[in-house]
C-alpha cells in the first residue's frame, strides 16, 4: 500500500450494471478533476472503459464480470490504493474492500437505501422521490475528503427545437417492466425520418442488431448506429452518440450513456420511474414519457412481474403521446 506521504490514489469499485457505471463515469471525472492532487483509479466492465477518457489523473483497470476474485484482488492491489471507494455494495466488493480495510485502507461504501426503496414501492403514489444514484457516488466519494463541487455547478442538458438532424432510436430494455412495444418504436423511427432526420439505431447482441436491420428498410435516413454489430466497438457508438441532436430510449444504459456525453434524451418509463433515483443525469424532467398511474412504480429495476397483469403502463402509451413529447 502506498505510504502516508505519497499521492493519494483512490481506487472506486462498479463492475455493473451499464448504465450505473455510466452515472459513475459521470462523478468519478469530476471527482478526478475538483481534486487534481489525487490519482483515480476506476475498476469496471471493460466496455466502458471510454466513458472514463478525459482526466490525466484517471486511469481504468478492467475487471470480467465473472473473473475470480482472487485475481481481482490482485490486480487491485497492483494500483496501491490508498482509499478505497465501493461504488457498488454486493457481496464481491464487499469482500475486496474488506481486505484492503483489513490492510488498514480507508474505505466507504455506497448506501443503496433499500429501506426508502421498499417504502416507495409499498406506497409509490405517495412517496418522495430518492436520492438520485449520481448523489450516492457523490456523498460515498466525500467520506473518504473528496468533493465534486463541479457537479453542483452543472446545468440542464437542453434540447433544442425540431426538426433535428440527428436522432438516436434505443428501442430495448433488459426487463419486460421497462420494455414499450417495438413495432411503436419502429414507428416514432419511421416518423422522425419523415421529417429529415437521419435517425441511428442502438442496440445490443445479434438478435437485437438483426431487429434493428429490418427498420433500416423502412427509409434511406434510417440506420444502424456506427460500431452496432461490430465486435470491440463502443468508442466508435459513443462517437455517434456524442453527435446526435436528441436520443429516444427506454429507461435503459443508452439513455445515460447520452447523460454521461451531456447528450438531451426523450426516455419511455414503465414498471419503473425516474423519483426511484435513476434518471438521466442532468435530463429534463421533462423529457421523460410516462403515463400517471398511481400503481408506478411497481420496480426498481424493472424486473418482475406487473402487479395487475396489464402491462398497462405501457401498453396503454400510444405513438401519439410520444410523438407529442417529440413535436412540443
Amino acid at each position: 500500500m502506498a505510504g502516508k506521504n505519497k499521492q493519494s490514489h483512490v481506487l472506486c469499485l462498479r463492475f455493473s450494471a451499464l448504465g450505473d457505471v455510466a452515472i459513475a463515469s459521470v462523478v468519478v471525472k469530476a471527482c478526478a478533476r475538483d481534486n487534481p492532487g489525487a490519482q483515480f483509479i476506476f475498476a469496471g466492465p471493460h466496455l466502458l472503459s471510454p466513458l472514463f477518457e478525459g482526466p490525466a489523473n484517471l486511469s481504468y483497470v478492467p475487471v470480467a464480470k465473472n473473473q475470480p476474485l482472487k485475481i481481482i484482488l490482485r490486480t487491485l492491489k497492483k494500483v496501491h490504493p490508498t482509499h478505497v471507494a465501493d461504488l457498488h455494495s454486493v457481496m464481491r466488493s464487499f469482500f475486496l474492500r474488506t481486505v484492503f480495510f483489513l490492510q488498514g485502507v480507508p474505505v466507504a461504501f455506497l448506501h443503496k437505501g433499500r429501506g426508502a426503496r421498499r417504502r416507495l414501492l409499498a406506497r409509490p403514489a405517495t412517496s418522495e422521490p430518492l436520492t438520485p444514484m449520481y448523489l450516492r457516488y457523490v456523498q460515498t466519494l466525500e467520506k473518504l475528503g473528496f468533493s465534486t463541487p463541479s457537479l453542483q455547478e452543472s446545468q440542464t442538458v437542453l434540447l433544442k427545437p425540431g426538426p433535428w438532424e440527428k436522432a438516436g432510436i434505443a428501442p430495448f430494455a433488459q426487463h419486460r417492466g421497462k420494455q414499450w412495444p417495438l413495432e411503436r418504436m419502429r414507428e416514432i423511427a419511421g416518423r422522425l425520418a419523415l421529417q429529415g432526420t437521419l435517425v441511428y439505431l442502438f442496440g445490443g447482441g445479434p438478435e437485437e442488431v438483426a431487429q434493428l436491420q429490418v427498420w433500416t428498410g423502412d427509409h434511406s435516413n434510417i440506420r444502424l448506429a456506427p460500431g452496432v454489430g461490430e465486435p470491440v466497438c463502443f468508442h466508435r457508438q459513443l462517437q455517434s452518440i456524442s453527435e446526435l441532436d436528441v436520443m429516444v430510449s427506454m429507461d435503459s444504459a443508452n439513455m445515460h450513456f447520452a447523460s454521461a456525453l451531456g447528450i438531451p434524451v426523450l426516455s419511455v418509463w414503465g414498471a419503473t420511474h425516474p423519483k426511484a433515483g435513476f434518471y438521466g443525469y442532468r435530463q429534463d424532467p421533462e423529457g421523460a414519457i410516462q403515463l400517471p398511474l398511481d400503481c408506478r412504480p411497481c420496480s426498481v429495476y424493472g424486473a418482475g412481474t406487473c402487479r395487475k397483469g396489464t402491462y398497462e403502463c405501457l401498453e396503454n402509451l400510444t405513438v401519439e403521446h410520444v410523438m407529442s413529447y417529440v413535436r412540443e
